[in-house]
C-alpha cells in the first residue's frame, strides 16, 4: 500500500504540472476563463460527453458525486488518461492547423462502507493559448496579442445511499491556476519606443457541486436512472497583476526603457450556477442509452465586478453503448464496449449578436483486460465550432482520448488455514 500511495502522489504532481502546460491554440480562448474543458474521460466523451446519470461500480464519474455510492464493495478504482487535439482554424482567406497533447485526469474512488463512497481527483477546468496580430495603418504599427495558462480543479467528494433507489453526493472543488494575457505595440519606425503589457491572473478558491441519482429497476436487468447535478453562483478569489512598459530592440533583445504602470489588486470572480439533468436506460451490461442536458448562464460571470459579454450556455448530448456479450470466454470482441455519441453546444461566446455553436459526433471502444483488472478506453470526437460569418473564425477539430482504468481489491482480511 505504501508504494501505491507514493505512486499516486507522484502521478498527481506530474499531471498537475501537465495541466499547467495544457495548451490550446484557439483565438476564442482569449475570452472569459478560456476554453472550458468539460468531460475529459475517453469512455464518456465517446458517448457525447453527457454523463450526469451514468453510474457504474467499476467506473469513476466525478461529474455527479452521487455515483460514488455505487462503487463495488472492497473496490479501489484508479483512472488516468491523455488527450490529443488537432484543430484546423480558418477565416475567409486563410487557415492553420495546430496539435496539442496532454494528460487529461487522475481520479481515485473507493467505498467507505456499504452506503458511503468517496472519490478524489484532479481535472482540467479551462486553458488559454493564442497568438493574434493586427495592423494599425494610421500609426504604422503592429498589434500583437498572446495568451497562455490554465485552470485545474482538485476535488474531494462523497456520496450516501439514502435508500435502495436514491443516492446523494457532494464534491468540494478547489479551483486554481494562472492565466496570462500579453500585448505588444511594435512601430515600423525604430526611433519610436515600443510598448508591451502583461495581465496575469492567479485564481484559487472553493466551490461545491451537489448530485442526486434515482434508479428504478423493472423486469429482470432493465434499469432507468434519472440524475441532477448543480452548483450555485460561487465567488473565487483572484489576484490580478498588471504591468505596462516601453522598450526598444537591440537585435532581438527587448530593452526596457520605462515602467509606465505596475499594479496588483485582489478581487473575486463570479462563477455562474451550473445545472445538468440526465437520463440513462440500461439493459443489463449489453445496452446503455444516455441523454444529458446542461445549462450555465455565463452572462452572470464577473471578474472584479466587470462582465465579459458572455451568454447563456446550453449543451445537450445523447450516447449509446453496446457490449455484445459481457462474460464471453471465447471471443474477445464480444466483451468489448462499442460507443457512439452526438452533442450540440451553444457556447458562452457571442460576437456581433452571433452566439457560437459547437457540434460534434463521437465514437469509441472499451478494451477490458480481466487478468490485470484493467480497462483501456479510446475515443474519437469530430466536430466544429464557430462560423465564417461576420469575419469570425471557424474551428474544425479532431480529438483523440485515452483513459486507463484499474480496479483493485483492498481492505480484505487475510484468511489462514
Amino acid at each position: 500500500m505504501g508504494r501505491i500511495l507514493k505512486t499516486i502522489c507522484f502521478l498527481f504532481l506530474v499531471i498537475d504540472t501537465s495541466f499547467a502546460q495544457l495548451a490550446t491554440t484557439s483565438p476564442y480562448s482569449r475570452f472569459g476563463l478560456g476554453d472550458l474543458q468539460g468531460t475529459v474521460f475517453a469512455e464518456y466523451t465517446a458517448l457525447g460527453g453527457g454523463v450526469s446519470s451514468l453510474s457504474d461500480e467499476y467506473s469513476i464519474n466525478p461529474y455527479n458525486p452521487a455515483t460514488y455510492s455505487n462503487i463495488g464493495k472492497n473496490t479501489f478504482l484508479l483512472s488516468l488518461g491523455a488527450l490529443h487535439n488537432t484543430v484546423n482554424t480558418q477565416n475567409n482567406s486563410d487557415n492553420y492547423i495546430s496539435n496539442n497533447t496532454s494528460f487529461s485526469h487522475l481520479t481515485l474512488a473507493f467505498p467507505f462502507n456499504d452506503k458511503i463512497g468517496m472519490s478524489i481527483g484532479l481535472l482540467p477546468y479551462s486553458n488559454i493559448g493564442y497568438e493574434l496580430s493586427s495592423r494599425d495603418e494610421e500609426y504604422n504599427a503592429d498589434l500583437l496579442y498572446f495568451g497562455d495558462g490554465g485552470l485545474s480543479t482538485a476535488y474531494l467528494g462523497g456520496a450516501y445511499q439514502l435508500s435502495n433507489n436514491l443516492a446523494f453526493g457532494v464534491n468540494a472543488n478547489y479551483l486554481f491556476g494562472g492565466l496570462n494575457r500579453r500585448k505588444k505595440l511594435i512601430y515600423d519606425d525604430n526611433t519610436f519606443l515600443h510598448s508591451r503589457s502583461n495581465s496575469k491572473l492567479n485564481i484559487n478558491g472553493l466551490y461545491y457541486q451537489l448530485g442526486l441519482i434515482y434508479d428504478k429497476k423493472f423486469q429482470d436487468e432493465k434499469l432507468f436512472s434519472l440524475a441532477l447535478t448543480l452548483t450555485n453562483n460561487s465567488d473565487i478569489s483572484v489576484t490580478r497583476s498588471e504591468i505596462l512598459e516601453t522598450f526598444s530592440y537591440s537585435g532581438t533583445l527587448e530593452l526596457i526603457k520605462d515602467t509606465v504602470f505596475d499594479n496588483t489588486e485582489n478581487g473575486s470572480i463570479t462563477l455562474p450556477q451550473f445545472i445538468s439533468v440526465g437520463l440513462t436506460y440500461r439493459d443489463g451490461k449489453r445496452i446503455l442509452v444516455i441523454a444529458d442536458y446542461r445549462i450555465q448562464d455565463w452572462s452572470e460571470y464577473k471578474m472584479f465586478n466587470e462582465s465579459d459579454d458572455l451568454s447563456n450556455s446550453v449543451r445537450s448530448s445523447i450516447g449509446l453503448q453496446y457490449i455484445p456479450e459481457y462474460n464471453s470466454t471465447t471471443q474477445y470482441y464480444k466483451r468489448m464496449a462499442y460507443r457512439l455519441g452526438f452533442s450540440y453546444h451553444n457556447t458562452p461566446l457571442q460576437f456581433y449578436n452571433t452566439q457560437l455553436n459547437e457540434k460534434s459526433i463521437s465514437l469509441g471502444f472499451g478494451f477490458p483486460i480481466k487478468r490485470s483488472r484493467t480497462r483501456y478506453d479510446f475515443s474519437l470526437v469530430i466536430g466544429e465550432r464557430g462560423t465564417l460569418e461576420n469575419n469570425l473564425l471557424k474551428e474544425q477539430f479532431i480529438k483523440f482520448g485515452l483513459s486507463i482504468s484499474y480496479d483493485s481489491i483492498w481492505f480484505l482480511k487475510r484468511q489462514y488455514d
